[in-house]
Formats: structure tokens, sequence, C-alpha cells
């Protein structure tokens, strides 16, 4: 009886440790970077652009040698 007792508490220990990892899947954000266009850059238009090529969830904005930078979802 102790054998069956206890042969049921390991197979609850590892089937809870198993359900534990089973469900939390983390899914990776992945961004792409594009430059949309050199050396004439505004924030605004740059922003703008993004948005229309890549949708809402797009961001653009001007880096330091004014190179308008699209980062999107993949």
């Amino acid at each position: 009886m102790k054998i069956i007792i206890s042969a049921l508490i390991v197979m609850l220990v590892l089937s809870v440790g198993i359900e534990n990892e089973g469900p939390i899947k983390v899914i990776e954000g992945r961004s792409c970077e594009e430059k949309l266009y050199e050396n004439t850059c505004e924030e605004k238009e740059c922003n703008v652009a993004c948005q229309k090529k890549h949708g809402n969830s797009a961001t653009g904005h001007c880096n330091a040698i004014e190179d308008c930078i699209c980062r999107f979802p993949c």
C-alpha cells in the first residue's frame, strides 16, 4: 500500500511540474527595421510614412544623420 501511495505522490509531483512549464510559452516579439529615406528627415513626416507603409503599430524616427528609420513588428 505504501508503494502505491508513494508512486501516486511522485506522479502527482511530476505532472504538476510538467503542467507548469507547458502553458507558459513566451512569444518572442521581433521587431524589424527599414530605412525609408536618407539625408532629409522630419520626425512627423517620417512617422506618418512609416505607418502608411507598415500599419499603425509601426513607428518612424530620424536618426543622427537624418535618415528616416521605420520599426515595425515582423
